[in-house]
């Protein structure tokens, strides 16, 4: 029989966002909102099974109250769940998973042990992290003869094979769909969610990415995965949905011309929210005329959950700022071109120009 799953991964609740300042209460208040949105979404799209690879805490002295309100929002599920410890939340004595929250969720599995979890559409084979640091590929204890005729699910955490990025001590090789003999092998730990064709072009294993952005640079987060798979060995049909709450944008900005930044500011103000994470790093040159863009620009703050603007902007030097000697001639020159000669626009610019390589040189 078909199986349609709602992968999704790396909720980290209980981070801090201290990044955020005073926005970082809001920053984790969404992620809870988010993981509200994922339950109502197993429900909208009548799945059959929610898994959760990994990292579904930041850390196991996250406060009681938040482990108390993630499992009621997993046990609002209408299927089986089956939550997996990761890197952040391994299986450890004492931990999250032993609070007594979770024995009222009967829907709700939390995978303490690589064992194979039979469910009636398909086999699930989770890889638990037990350790911080862990070692080794997690999937390899998935035994490849057994359940051949269901259809088979891996769950996992950690880093594929040849992923860029820090270097991991948990890796999942890059063929992992095919040497354990899986339909689909849910994964963990990556926070923008990638898929992974395998040699006959069908994607049979991918991470979900994080559900709601922790930090600038996840730019395919913000979504759960959708996968249909209509019996052992079909391809499966990956859709991605989108459920974040925050959006987080950074732009990076180079001042070349008079009018620039205010073209930018306004820009930026179009992109503003109150659900909306902002770092702007701003360089080239502030011309005079436009210092009061640039604290404009700093105003936008109060329309953003957080905007913060970095600059490395040089002073444009004057004309009468320029040392007496060919340098000002030139400059002079160019300055009466711009205002009467047939080349007016190009003068103007190659008096920019200059003046800007002689602030830069010391003049």
């Amino acid at each position: 029989m078909p199986v349609k799953l709602l992968h999704t991964a790396d909720w980290q609740i209980g981070m801090k966002a201290a990044q955020l300042g005073a926005a970082a209460a809001r920053a984790r208040a969404a992620r809870l909102e988010t993981a509200r949105r994922i339950a109502e979404l197993a429900v909208e799209e009548s799945v059959d099974v929610v898994v959760l690879a990994g990292d579904t805490f930041e850390n196991h002295g996250v406060a009681l109250s938040d482990v108390e309100t993630a499992v009621g929002i997993l046990a609002s599920c209408p299927c089986p769940v089956l939550v997996l410890p990761g890197n952040h939340d391994p299986v450890t004595v004492g931990g999250v998973w032993d609070l007594p929250a979770w024995s009222g969720a009967e829907n709700v599995r939390v995978a303490r042990l690589p064992a194979p979890v039979e469910l009636e559409s398909c086999v699930l084979f989770p890889c638990p992290v037990s350790s911080r640091w862990g070692t080794g590929d997690p999937t390899g204890w998935i035994p490849v003869g057994q359940h051949r005729e269901r259809i088979r699910i891996g769950v996992a955490h950690g880093a594929v094979a040849g992923l860029p990025g820090e270097p991991r001590t948990l890796t999942i090789p890059a063929d992992a769909p095919e040497l354990r003999r899986l339909d689909y092998l849910a994964l963990g730990d990556w926070h923008s969610a990638r898929l992974y064709p395998g040699a006959d072009g069908a994607v049979r294993m991918a991470y979900s990415g994080t559900p709601e952005p922790t930090s600038f640079g996840e730019d395919a987060s913000g979504h759960v995965l959708i996968v249909e798979i209509d019996a052992p060995g079909a391809a499966p049909r990956i859709r991605q949905q989108r459920v974040a709450r925050l959006q987080w944008i950074r732009e990076e900005f180079e001042v070349l011309e008079p009018g620039a930044l205010a073209r930018f500011r306004e820009r930026l103000a179009a992109r503003a929210g109150d659900e909306t994470v902002a770092e702007v790093r701003l360089t080239g040159t502030l011309y005079p005329e436009e210092q009061p863009e640039l604290e404009a620009l700093r105003q936008l703050a109060g329309k953003f959950l957080s905007l913060r603007v970095s600059e490395d902007l040089g002073q444009l030097l004057r004309l009468e700022d320029l040392p007496a000697g060919p340098l000002r001639e030139a400059a002079q020159r160019l300055e009466r071109m711009a205002e009467t000669g047939e080349q007016a626009e190009e003068a103007r610019l190659a008096l920019r120009t200059l003046l800007t390589l002689a602030r830069g040189a010391g003049a």
